[in-house]
This record gives C-alpha cells, structure tokens and sequence, in this order.
C-alpha cells in the first residue's frame, strides 16, 4: 500500500466520485479518511488527526491523477508542515502507510467489526456477542498494530472522545509498551495529544501512572512526554500546570537539557509567560542549568537584547556561564558597551578576551604582549622578526591533532593580525559547509585577523553566501594554488582547456572566477562615478548611480562614504551650510540610510543644526521623524536590528573591528531604549540639540495671516502659524513613538523663551528684541496655544507661569544689563526697535 502523502477531504465511502476522465472499477475502493489540519505550533486544538487509508488501486496508477484535481496546494501545505516540524524537532506527522498495519489491514475497512471490537464495555453493537474481543484473545496480547486500528477508527469517527474510550480499555488491560514499531510514535502522540486537550484531569494523570509503569516494568519510555506536557502547558499560560508536571515528570522522563532548552526557546518571546515567572521557575527546578550558551545568543540572534539580558542575569544567578565564546561573544560586546555599569562574570570576560587587572600599568603591559615580548626577545638574542608564513600557517590549520578553534586562538596569541589564502583553504576544508566557513570568517574578524585580498577569498565567499557547497568543496579540494584565480592569462587559458579535456569540475570553478572578478571591476567602477559624482555634488547623478548600485546589489565603498561625511562636516561652518549644499547632502543622507549605510550622528546633527536655525522647520519636522522611526521601528534585511556607523559605538564593539577592511556599519538591536547614553537617537537628541530647536523655532514671528497648514497641524488648535508649537508638538510626536525627552528640561526651555517675550527688560540681541516687540499674543494665550501643541499641560498655572517669569526675568535682566555696561553699550528702548 502507498505512503499516504496526499491530502483527501472528507468523504463518505458511498459518495466517493472518481475524476471523469478515468472510467470506474467494478470493486470500489473503500477510503476512511479525515483531513488533516496541521499546525507549525505543533499539537494544538486538534491540530493533527491520525489517519490511514486503504485502496484496490493499481499500484501503477498515481493516486494524484485519480483524486479531484485542485488538490496540489493542500499537498504543499502538508509537505510543508511536515519540513517544518522536523525542523523543530516535534514529533512526526501523524500519516502512516497502511501496509504497516500487517494483517489487520483488511480490519480498516470493516466499520462494523471495529464498532464491535471498541466496545469495550459491551453496551452497544458488542453486547450481544459472546466470543471475546480480538483484544483480549492471548495471541494479541501486545499487538500494537491491532490497538492502532481500533485508534484510527475511533478517532475518525469520534474523535477525542473515541481517543479517550480506546485509551479506557488500554489502561485496564496494560498490555502494551512497544515503543519500537513503525506505528509506536503516532499511537502514543495521538492519545498523548487527546489527554493534553481534555478537560478531564484523570486522563493525563493515567497517562503518566502508565508511563511510570512502562518505565518501571520494561524500562521504555513514552514518546515526547516531557516536551508534549510541558509544551501543552506553557503555551496555554497554566503556570501551576506547567511546574507540577516538570516536577512529576523531570525524575524519570527529563528529555536532557538540549530538548528543554528546545522547548524554553520556543516560548521564550511569549510575554504573557512573565507576568508569573513560569520559565524562570521551570529553569531553576530544572537538574540542568545549561542554557547561557543556548538562549541567550538565541535572542539576542533575534533582536531582543533585554529579553537576552534578562536570562543572562537569571543563568548567572544560578552559576550557569558560558562555555563557548564565539557565540556569546557579540552579545558581551554589546552589553558591555552600552551598559558598562553591569560587571561581567569572570568567565564572560574571558569568553571576550577582557582581562581586569590590577594596575593601569599592569594593562598596558597585557595589552602590547602578544607581539611586543616576542620583538623584545628578539631585539635581546638578535633574532629579526618574522613575518607571518603562510604555507606554514596552513599545515598548522590543517594539524587534525589540534581542534580548529585552538589552533585560531593560538595564531591570534602569537599577534598574527592577517593570514594568506592557503590558511583560508585549510580552515575551510576543515568546515567543509557554507556556513561553517562564515562562521570561521567572522570568527577571524572578532579576532583582529583579516585575510590577505584575493580573487580567491572573494570566490571563497561569493560560494558560501550562495550556499553552493559542490562547488565550495570542489574549489577547496583543487589542486590550483590560490595564486592561479589572480591570473587572467592563466585562468583564460584553463577556460579554453578545461572545455577541451571535458575537466567540467575545473571548468565551472574558472567560469565562477571569472564571473567574481567581473563583479569586483564593476564594483570598482561603480565606485570610481561615485567618487566623481561626490566631488562635483552632481547630487542627480549620484542618486541615479545609488538606486543602480542598490538594485545590482553593489555595495558603496567606506571611502566614498567618507568622503560625502566628512564633507559635510567640514563645509558645515559652525551650524550653516548654504542651500546647495545642504540640499545636496540631506537627501544624499537620506537615501544612503534607507540602502541600510549608517550616516554618523555627527552628519545628523550638523544637518539638525542647519535646518532649525536656518528656520526650515518642514524639512526638519520630516527628518526627526524618520531619524526617530529608524532607530525605533525601521524594518531592515536583520530583522529586529538597525545599522549603525562603527565611530558611534561604543569602545567596547568598536576596538575589535578595528582591522575589518570597508565596514561600513554595526547592526544593533532595536529594543536597545533610548534612555541609554550612547543610544544613537541620545547622542543626535541631545540637549543641546533639544534645546537649540526649541530656542530657534521661538525666532518666527506669531501671526494671524493664513498660511498653508503645517505637516503636524493639530484639528483643534487656535489659527496662529507659529514654528514654536509646531516645534512642541512635534517633540510630543517624537516622544511618543520612543524618543527619550525629559517634560520638565522641555518645559524650562520654554520658559527661558517665554522670558524673553513677557519678561521684564528687553533682550541684547537684535533678532529677539524684533520678536519681543511685535509679538500679538498674551501670555494667557501662548500658554494655551503651547500646551495644545503638547496635547496636554506643558507649562504649569497661568499666575504661578507668570511670577516665575518676573522673578527668572529680574535676573536675567540684571545680567544683560551689566552686560551691556561692561561692553560700554545702553539698553535698547522699544521706540528704538520698532
């Protein structure tokens, strides 16, 4: 009998309708099928259903031909299920051949000899049979093929409750405990399945008395019990459930720590998980703390790094610490970077190479040791220094004797900061998969080891990023020195014989070569007009050239980017740029974030800087909001992650990557809050920044006339164009989309303004004594007006409002008018302003 690998909706057996182009058979072939409903969350509300089927069909003939067409898309949900289980290490779909089922197979399809053969109890189509059940004869006795019959009948047609009624006569007679058979996983996942669903307590509870019992007579195991319970309960929130059957469970069927950790990793995200602290709970009653190296790279890998960091101090709290570092290692540096208040573990240090010591001076001797004793020996005994030899590098790699990881570690002590392309081949032959060889790549990195540039390493990682293992392998198993794919005379000579001698493994790699190199020149190029187009702020240009670049998947250069940052800056004098050019650096800027290239905070700021005291308060309402969105809630090729340019991180991610050749940028988490100093939103909205915004936008003047409505116009607010509460509310917008911004500091800005409108005195400087004196708004109304903007109260009571401004404005006037003195000048008079 076939696999039964297609989906059959459900039919009665009298109402089975072939497809019309094949004619019908005489004998009809009986099918007792439900449809399956899969789930890629596992065994949910009937969410598998167990199901055989048998057919007289020829076996030549397809059974997808015979069945209704239409079906090929429920067939691809099946399959695809399927992969995705056994991806997750769930047990097995519930789909059996029928030919399994040995000599009960004609039994599938009698339904009146299963009606009798379930009755366990004899109150309904048994009662009136003498002879004994098939169950109950000694030569069935343990017949789990028999038991999955009577299953599969009642499942289909009774469903749980047919589940619990075949279990029933099961528990009375404890006659089974093969775990072994082809049909063992499907017979104890179904039942297994119903006892988690039913609201009937008992049944789960017999299930585990009987498996105690499997486990103590014939030292079997029930299948996926452990993670089946446990799974059932977590993702139902029933804390109390979830601990008592970890502790019922955990002595005799705890599944070892990878599949526990398995089952943590699946509902780790599940916030509803930690308003009672279930998983925390589980991992401490657990006998295994081992889950540092497992979890916590795991969700910092998915962009929740204060999800990461909380089970980092729960795994600490218990002496679990990580044992490996290449995976921890990027999460370290970032905790430790954007919170080094938090003291690491003596092993977390070690697992980043961050040694405490006791002295400054004790440091600095660590820190030059790896190369610098060897040069000091050598200076000592007369030996020169050596370079680094490659073709020896490459037989230490190799060295089976040694694991690779050693072997790395030893060439990063000895102060090797670059090796050659054979030493690239060993390790990789070492690897033998694509992402092995990233990963090894990437471990050089963390390092400070780069690899010498060469069509070669270039190839290396166009095949592993491609995921071509055949062709991978062939390159690193050829005998051509690396040095032959830096040759085009000679690559262009093998192309030619290659093909003659029919060498296709040879061929292929020379063709992929060449294909390499021809991206590298057109990258090369692409760079070059980058280049002249930045020089000659042909901003079309270069914006034409970025969108092209971007859809051939050419990536820009660290130079050019550099190049169009440090221009900027230094054509910013001071706080303004002339409007050519900051219309060509603004969208320039733009345009490179949104091809995922981080602009520094530096370029940022001199950009903010220009448009709020330039007053282009439209283009600087846009770009704070897509700097705040980008930081917060961008959507980027890492998903839960957002890049950032490496002078703005923090030391502690930045020292390492210090010999990273054209790296343009550090993805960081998006959950990283903003209150946290070094957040790249704080360092672009600082107060400064803040508080200069504020102040410039108070230069407009308030009027009455009728202008175009501003992007951030309110429904309700009184008709005045004023860019001090378009500037309010647009810092209330960006504080509610994540940005941190302190009420009262906004508040405290407002009013030094405010002071100097209705403050007593007159300013010192021309601009503000012009805005003073032909102001039209009251206090009482610049009040309401402002705390509109906010949405709410900014600015406290009208009466408390004003006498701090006559107080804080006694004193200011005091200053400016000593000011004035010392500068041998008089205090301007309103007739004079006007």
């Amino acid at each position: 009998m076939r696999l039964v690998s297609i989906i059959i909706r459900d039919v009665k057996p009298k109402c089975f309708a072939l497809h019309p182009r094949f004619a019908v058979w005489s004998q009809r072939p009986q099918i007792y099928i439900r449809k399956p409903r899969l789930s890629t969350h596992g065994y949910g509300q009937e969410s598998r259903s167990y199901f055989s089927a048998t057919t007289s069909l020829d076996e030549s003939v397809n059974p997808i031909d015979v069945l209704l067409s239409g079906l090929s898309d429920d067939i691809q949900e099946i399959r695809r299920a399927a992969t995705q289980q056994q991806r997750t290490g769930d047990p097995p779909p519930l789909i059996q051949k029928t030919e399994l089922f040995g000599k009960w197979r004609a039994l599938l399809t009698d339904p009146s000899r299963l009606a009798v053969e379930t009755d366990f109890n004899r109150r309904g189509p048994a009662k009136i049979r003498q002879r004994r059940l098939l169950v109950d004869k000694f030569e069935n006795r343990g017949d789990l093929a028999l038991w999955s019959c009577l299953l599969d009948y009642q499942k289909r047609v009774n469903g749980d409750s047919g589940v619990a009624t075949i279990w029933k006569g099961l528990w009375g007679r404890k006659t089974l405990y093969d775990i072994q058979s082809p049909l063992a996983p499907v017979f104890w996942q179904t039942i297994l399945e119903a006892a988690v669903r039913s609201k009937d307590h008992k049944f789960l509870s017999s299930i585990w008395v009987y498996s105690e019992w499997m486990y103590d007579t014939h030292g079997v195991k029930w299948p996926h019990l452990y993670s089946t319970v446990l799974s059932h309960f977590l993702r139902t929130h029933q804390h109390q459930q979830a601990l008592q059957w970890q502790l019922r469970l955990t002595p005799n069927f705890y599944p070892g720590a990878d599949e526990f950790a398995s089952i943590v990793k699946q509902h780790v995200d599940d916030r509803e998980l930690y308003r009672a602290p279930t998983l925390e709970s589980l991992y401490i009653v657990n006998p295994d703390h081992q889950l540092y190296d497992t979890l916590v790279p795991y969700l910092y890998d998915q962009g929740a790094s204060q999800l990461a960091a909380k089970w980092r101090r729960i795994c600490i709290r218990h002496d679990d610490v990580p044992l490996t570092s290449v995976s921890v290692r990027p999460f370290l540096r970032f905790l430790q970077g954007y919170f080094p208040h938090q003291s690491l573990h003596p092993d977390e240090s070690a697992a980043i190479g961050d040694s405490k010591f006791d002295s400054v001076d004790d440091a600095g001797q660590i820190e030059i040791s790896r190369e610098f004793v060897n040069r000091v020996h050598g200076g000592t005994f007369g030996i020169s220094v050596k370079k680094y030899n490659d073709r020896l590098g490459a037989k230490w790699l190799a060295s089976s004797w040694v694991s690779l990881d050693i072997a790395i570690s030893t060439i990063s002590t000895l102060g090797i900061d670059q090796i050659g392309p054979l030493s690239l081949q060993s390790i990789a032959l070492r690897e033998g998969t694509s992402e092995g060889v990233l990963s090894r790549i990437e471990q050089l990195n963390d390092l400070g080891i780069s690899i010498v540039d060469s069509n070669y390493l270039r190839l290396v990682l166009h095949l592993a990023k491609a995921k071509d293992n055949e062709l991978l392998l062939d390159l690193l198993h050829s005998d051509l020195h690396p040095d032959v794919f830096d040759d085009n005379a000679i690559q262009a000579r093998l192309v030619i014989s290659t093909a003659k001698s029919e060498d296709w493994r040879t061929h292929r790699l020379m063709l992929a070569s060449r294909l390499v190199a021809m991206e590298n020149s057109v990258r090369e190029v692409a760079n070059a007009l980058a280049r002249g187009y930045i020089l000659r702020k042909d901003k079309r240009g270069l914006s034409k050239l970025l969108d092209d670049m971007k859809n051939m998947g050419i990536t820009i250069d660290s130079d050019q980017t550099s190049l169009i940052f440090d221009g900027l800056v230094t054509e910013a004098k001071s706080t303004f740029l002339p409007a050519d050019a900051l219309y060509f650096y603004l969208p320039i800027c733009r345009q490179l974030a949104a091809m995922e290239i981080p602009v520094p905070v530096r370029c940022w700021r001199k950009i903010l800087f220009c448009l709020a005291r330039q007053d282009k308060i439209d283009d600087l309402e846009k770009i704070c909001i897509e700097l705040v969105e980008l930081f917060i809630s961008s959507q980027s090729s890492r998903p839960g992650f957002v890049p950032v340019h490496p002078e703005d991180l923090p030391e502690s991610m930045r020292k390492p990557l210090s010999g990273v050749a054209n790296l343009l940028g550090v993805y960081i988490p998006l959950d990283l809050p903003s209150r946290i100093p070094l957040h790249p939103l704080r360092q672009i909205f600082d107060n400064k920044m803040l508080g200069t915004i504020v102040r410039c936008s108070f230069h407009s003047l308030p009027n009455r006339r009728n202008r175009a409505v501003p992007t951030l116009q309110l429904r309700h607010q009184p008709s005045v164009d004023f860019n001090g509460s378009r500037v309010i509310r647009l810092l209330r917008m960006l504080r509610n989309r994540g940005l941190f911004l302190d009420k009262e500091r906004l508040a405290t800005w407002v009013k030094l303004r405010l002071i100097t409108l209705y403050g007593p005195g007159n300013p010192t400087k021309r601009t503000l004594q012009v805005v003073r004196a032909s102001n039209i708004l009251s206090l009482s109304e610049m009040k309401s007006l402002l705390d509109a903007a906010w949405g709410e109260e900014l600015l406290p009571p009208l009466e408390k409002l004003q006498a701090e401004i006559e107080t804080r404005g006694h004193k200011v006037a005091l200053r400016n008018k000593e000011y004035l003195q010392a500068m041998g000048k008089t205090t301007p008079q309103p007739r004079v302003v006007l």
